[in-house]
């Protein structure tokens, strides 16, 4: 673990990279090239402010510290790359991770969703129904994370670890990194026959985190790890992301709650379907339990923080489950009915910048939505795509009620 790279100095990227900060090791944060954030946090460091109203700054002073962007020529090899940026945007980098590993480097993907190494090990695949393996055939990628498996292509090969964060963060007005609850990871390597030496070191990085600031544990089944973080943010993220709402107004009505029961039990199903053993499955219980905890409550979740600044989102936290559910010609309506409004309202956050981000209005009262007007006065919606947005929308409500 003697020499690190951080790509993503973001939110999380920046809370990772602390902990490794303060283990004492040598850390490189390399942000995205030509932003201004990164060009602010070259001059003056981050600052983590923990649940606890604790500051850690790092400066660009520090001697085992640097501060770079991803157009930056590095010559050098890294033992560990913590890649900490938005699923949508690991094609820009794969080259960069690839060029910057070696076949012994540890490269932990800490991104929301499904991740594109899904289908990257045949043990798994071998555990699959025979029909769904049919069905997936020679494909080993989602179009919808991967588009034409060209992630996969260039780091296959490597030592892939998946990592599922669990850490409620935001960046304030003054630039910190405030954690609204304790951080906490679950790492695991995505390969069911990885050796022991890689067992090792990864087990080795949990406990690093763990004595400085974050809470991790190693798991031998990551794929259940990542099924579980899912159904957290397909239902959270996504109606926060079409609704604006924080977590504590979308689980405040019943019908909601039924909705948010509805997008769960769908969930499971796909991944009941693509391996995951039922007893296994994430249970509202475990959902409940996690968001409706008070650092989660009062969270405006990334996918709606991406919305409300008019930026692109993960979408894919939907949009890749649907896409593994029709592959197995399994139905998931009310998946479906949101993949295809948080599409639309993500194309409407991008083409509108100085209006009203979300696209949907949900009574606190009756807990049904309906679209806002600010999409009809922005003319954004012509008359072809209203029936089958509405329709989309009667599928959300009318799951609301079951």
């Amino acid at each position: 673990m003697g020499n690190i790279l951080v790509i993503g100095a973001g939110s999380i990227g920046a809370l990772i990279g602390a902990s490794l900060v303060k283990a004492g090791l040598k850390v490189t944060f390399a942000g995205k090239a030509q932003s201004n954030y990164t060009q602010q946090i070259q001059h003056r460091g981050l600052t983590i402010v923990s649940a606890t109203e604790t500051k850690f700054c790092i400066s660009p002073l520090q001697s085992q510290v640097r501060f770079i962007d991803t157009k930056t020529y590095l010559a050098e090899k890294f033992d560990l790359i913590i890649v900490a940026i938005k699923s949508h945007c690991l094609t820009q980098v794969a080259s960069y991770i690839k060029f910057h590993a070696t076949k012994d480097t540890l490269i932990v993907h800490a991104q929301n969703g499904i991740p594109y190494w899904w289908f990257n090990d045949e043990i798994y695949l071998k555990s699959l129904n025979p029909e769904v393996l049919e069905q997936l055939g020679s494909r080993r990628h989602l179009n919808s994370l991967d588009p034409q498996g060209s992630i996969l292509s260039s780091l296959g090969d490597f030592v892939l670890v998946g990592c599922v964060v669990k850490a409620p963060c935001h960046k304030t007005p003054e630039g910190y990194i405030q954690v609204k609850k304790p951080p906490k990871l679950i790492l695991g390597l995505t390969q069911t026959q990885a050796n022991s030496r890689q067992q090792a070191r990864v087990q080795q990085l949990c406990e690093i985190f763990s004595k400085h600031g974050i809470s991790a544990t190693y798991t031998t089944e990551i794929r259940t790890a990542v099924c579980h973080k899912l159904a957290i943010n397909a239902t959270t993220n996504v109606l926060s992301a079409l609704t604006g709402k924080v977590i504590a107004d979308l689980t405040s009505n019943s019908r909601t709650n039924n909705l948010i029961k509805k997008i769960i039990r769908e969930i499971n199903h796909i991944f009941q379907i693509y391996g995951i053993k039922i007893e296994k499955l994430p249970t509202e219980s475990q959902i409940y339990s996690y968001i409706q905890e008070p650092g989660s409550q009062s969270h405006l979740p990334s996918l709606a923080q991406d919305f409300s600044q008019h930026r692109t989102g993960e979408i894919s936290l939907i949009t890749a489950p649907v896409e593994m559910a029709k592959i197995a010609d399994l139905a998931v309506p009310t998946l479906t009915s949101l993949g295809e409004l948080l599409q639309l309202g993500q194309t409407y956050t991008l083409k509108v910048p100085d209006g009203k981000s979300s696209i949907l209005n949900c009574s606190y009262t009756s807990g049904f939505c309906k679209l806002s007007q600010d999409i009809f006065q922005s003319r954004f919606l012509n008359t072809m795509q209203i029936p089958d947005v509405l329709n989309h929308l009667t599928q959300v409500n009318l799951s609301a009620l079951s």
